[in-house]
């Protein structure tokens, strides 16, 4: 026993080995229950549950998250600055998004030419190694 104490120290972060987890036992052996879904799962598919509405060209169904808009874009028009100032920032947000993802393919165009670049790089690395090798 005191041989073991010489080579390992207990303290911050290194327990006394009876009391550590056996080899291949978790500490949490149930663990999270599979298919229990976490927050952000429970608040997309409940933004995308269907809700009826009426509007000047009759009733008509739209998601949640659509119906939320469109009530914070009519009280922005209404004059509510509040309302105004988050729509205004959502407006912006998916602007800039937007924006992002017409620059992205830019980028996909430069990864293709630098693989392409690459690739013929690697070919006369190639042909210029088998000529050394004749």
């Amino acid at each position: 026993m005191d041989e073991m104490k010489a080579d390992y120290e207990v303290g911050y972060g290194r327990p006394p080995k009876e009391t550590q987890f056996a080899r291949g036992r978790s500490g949490n052996p149930r663990g999270r229950p599979k298919g229990s879904k976490n927050l952000a799962t429970l608040v997309l598919k409940e933004s995308r549950q269907p809700v009826r509405i009426n509007g000047p060209s009759g009733a008509r169904t739209v998601s949640k998250l659509q119906a939320a808009i469109m009530q914070l874009g009519n009280k922005s028009a209404q004059g509510d600055l509040r309302a105004s100032r988050d729509f205004l920032t959502l407006v912006q947000r998916s602007e800039d998004s937007a924006a992002a993802g017409s620059r992205s393919e830019g980028v996909q165009e430069a990864d293709q030419r630098t693989m392409q670049n690459l690739l013929r790089r690697m070919s006369m690395l190639a042909t210029t190694n088998k000529t050394e090798v004749e």
